[in-house]
């Protein structure tokens, strides 16, 4: 039986500056007062205002954004539906 290591996603802010997220695996949506992005360990949903995403890169898992933060949900993955069967 193999064991899946699942890497931690981290959202770094710098005041005035913007903020920086990594553990990333994919950009569900984005725009001036939402983002929803896809980790390893679930969905994160950014809410705010004047959002602009400066760099993307999906290989590294990081993803730099400007704005103003005003909030975040993180939602669990669900395991792939095989698994949940046969669980």
């Amino acid at each position: 039986m193999e064991k899946s290591t699942v890497k931690p996603a981290s959202l770094f802010a710098a005041l005035g500056k913007g903020f920086t997220l990594n553990g990333v695996t994919a950009v569900v949506s984005s725009g001036a007062s939402e983002a929803v992005l896809k980790t390893e360990s679930g969905v994160i949903r950014l809410r705010g205002e004047n959002f602009n995403v400066t760099k993307v890169d999906l290989e590294a898992g990081v993803v730099e954004m400007q704005g103003s933060l005003t909030g975040f949900l993180v939602g669990k993955a669900k395991a792939p539906l095989i698994k949940r069967i046969f669980k």
